[in-house]
């Protein structure tokens, strides 16, 4: 039943409130999942979602008025139905009376022509559900991801959902897919997995040519306004290639806009063009990263996606971006190999590794950011612009990762780097038991650093619009500006980044390994007040690579160069090391 409004309501209203009989559902009995369907005029480009009395949560932090996630008209003209799967309803008319009310948000209105209620039975904890149940097929060449997507949007928090694997069986080809599959698309979870059937035999995803944005996104930020409340998904034991061969990062016009490339989304996420949420990659597991300095998502974690774990998968042939983002606090990314990401080549009469792309294709192999991640015994080979990069977070641990440019026409601008420009403090950042190995080209490739800590290669570590936690010298950007301490850099503002270690807290550099890059190890853009501890890493054998900028790379009027080095560092100096400054990347 619709609500009417009270006679003499002279305010305007944004809300169709309904009650469902308390025979049929009331208070969270015989069932707290259903569904809710809303068939609607696709009239417009504005937005609604269903507000609803949940069993816990909500803004009133009871469960009333708890938010789905919004539908985002595309203004077909057609009347199409919005499928609002929940797994908490309570329903004991406590919405002003109502069980639960569509939200038209105040940009435009709706026209309704049908609601509907379906009761969900109740399933056992930790329930699975495979997505071949829901019409995907990895044994035929059908694209799967609208089957895979509708499994997905049913799922409650603590279930699983199962691919079928496949790998080893030659009559398998995979599942297809054709738009990217958001593991949290209708409304926030927490508790998710996804995993192939058997472990030792990977399902795989393979990115259609038509594929627009990421082959698997963690969430799809058009339609969850809470992307804090995503905690503890996983995603383990399943392959994922991104069709390099035929995808494209940029058209002809050389923009990310779907002209001629891959950039873009099915959903309504894209409307900014060149922006990498958006473009050709394969798997993009960024959640929510809050912006206080402190980075504090034990105390504030409405703000933080936590726990989300990327295990035991084998992603490859990325285009452009990045072959795996990832964001939040406390996650983990273990035993992860990636093979192929972007194209290096830049130097004239290099040829590329990818033909269809034009050059600065590149791409990173992990790139992460945000507080207590573990990364760790992964292998990254042929990433074309950064191995491993944090854009930092404190407690962090980056350990046991194997980085190899393999010989030919491949290389990196740095094997391992903390470049602190979103989250510069760096208390109790550990980069352990690392190997990073250069057998690329010397004049078509090449590892430029090893192991590069601090932001200051990257253009001196200024920055015209810092991150949100960033730390710095704010004012006219020059090589010359001193470490501010814990000062933050002024949002909007030209900034010197600097990573910085508060007294007590520590740094740690240890046991690595670093073969044939031209600087093995680069420091330089730490401000420490407290202990950098730097023992046990070997430097084997630098050598030239095709670092461009070595011959001409001019700062503050000075120019330097540098040549291959074992150990380089600067703003602080090491005791040992060279003390040099470099701070151009090409």
């Amino acid at each position: 039943t619709a609500l009417p409004s009270a006679d003499a309501n002279t305010y305007e209203d944004f809300y169709l409130q309904f009650n469902v009989s308390d025979d049929f559902l009331s208070q969270g009995q015989p069932t707290s999942r259903i569904r809710i369907e809303v068939e609607y005029l696709d009239d417009g480009t504005d937005t609604f979602n269903i507000q609803y009395d949940a069993t816990a949560g909500g803004p009133e932090g009871d469960g009333r008025f708890k938010n789905t996630g919004v539908v985002v008209k595309s203004g077909t003209g057609t009347f199409q139905t919005a499928v609002f799967p929940l797994c908490d309803a309570f329903f004991a008319d406590r919405d002003n009376g109502a069980d639960f009310r569509i939200a038209d948000g105040g940009d435009g209105a709706e026209v309704i022509s049908r609601i509907t209620v379906i009761l969900v039975p109740p399933v056992q904890e930790s329930a699975s559900v495979s997505v071949d149940d829901c019409g995907a097929d990895p044994f035929d060449n059908a694209p799967d991801s609208d089957a895979i997507q509708a499994c997905i949007d049913q799922t409650c928090d603590g279930e699983t959902v199962l691919f079928t694997s496949g790998i080893d069986d030659p009559n398998y080809r995979g599942y297809i897919i054709d738009k990217t599959v958001f593991l949290v698309r209708t409304a926030a979870r927490s508790g998710l997995a996804f995993t192939s059937t058997d472990p030792d035999n990977h399902a795989l995803l393979v990115a259609a040519p038509d594929l627009l944005g990421p082959v698997v996104r963690l969430f799809a930020r058009s339609g969850i306004g809470d992307a804090g409340s995503i905690d503890d998904i996983t995603i383990s034991d399943i392959d994922i290639d991104g069709n390099r061969a035929e995808r494209v990062c940029a058209g002809p016009d050389m923009v990310g806009n779907g002209v001629g490339d891959n950039w873009g989304s099915w959903l309504p996420e894209c409307d900014v063009y060149d922006d990498p949420w958006c473009s050709p990659t394969t798997l993009a597991m960024d959640g929510e990263i809050g912006g206080d300095l402190y980075q504090d998502y034990e105390g504030e974690p409405q703000h933080w996606s936590t726990g989300i774990t990327v295990r035991n998968m084998n992603l490859s042939n990325n285009e452009c971006g990045t072959m795996l983002s990832f964001g939040g606090a406390a996650g983990v990314i273990e035993s992860v190999m990636i093979d192929t990401a972007g194209d290096h080549v830049h130097a004239p009469g290099c040829t590329p590794t990818d033909p269809d792309e034009p050059l600065f294709a590149w791409s990173d192999g992990i790139t992460f950011y945000g507080p207590g991640h573990h990364i760790m015994n992964n292998e990254i080979r042929d990433a074309s612009d950064i191995g491993i990069v944090t854009f930092g977070g404190r407690g962090t641990v980056i350990s046991g990762n194997t980085i190899i440019a393999t010989p030919g026409n491949h290389g990196m601008f740095a094997g391992i780097a903390v470049h602190p420009f979103g989250h510069s403090l760096l208390s109790g950042f550990e980069v352990v038991g690392n190997t990073v190995i250069n057998q690329a080209d010397e004049t078509c490739g090449g590892i430029h650093t090893g192991i590069d800590i601090g932001a200051h290669m990257w253009g001196a570590g200024c920055v015209t619009d810092p991150g949100p936690a960033a730390i710095g010298q704010t004012g006219p950007c020059s090589s010359t500006s001193p470490p501010p301490g814990f000062v933050p850099c002024l949002p909007g503002k030209p900034c010197r980044v600097w990573g910085y270690i508060p007294q007590g807290e520590s740094f740690t550099l240890s046991d690595n390994s670093v073969t044939g890059a031209q600087i093995n190890y680069l420091i330089e853009g730490l401000d420490v007040d407290g202990d950098l501890i730097i023992s046990g890493n070997t430097s084997t054998t630098p050598r030239w690579t095709d670092w461009q900028d070595d011959q001409a790379c001019t700062w503050d009027g000075i120019t330097d160069s540098w040549g291959p080095l074992d150990f380089v560092a600067h703003d602080p100096s090491v005791e040992g090391w060279v003390d040099r400054r470099i701070y151009c990347e090409r």
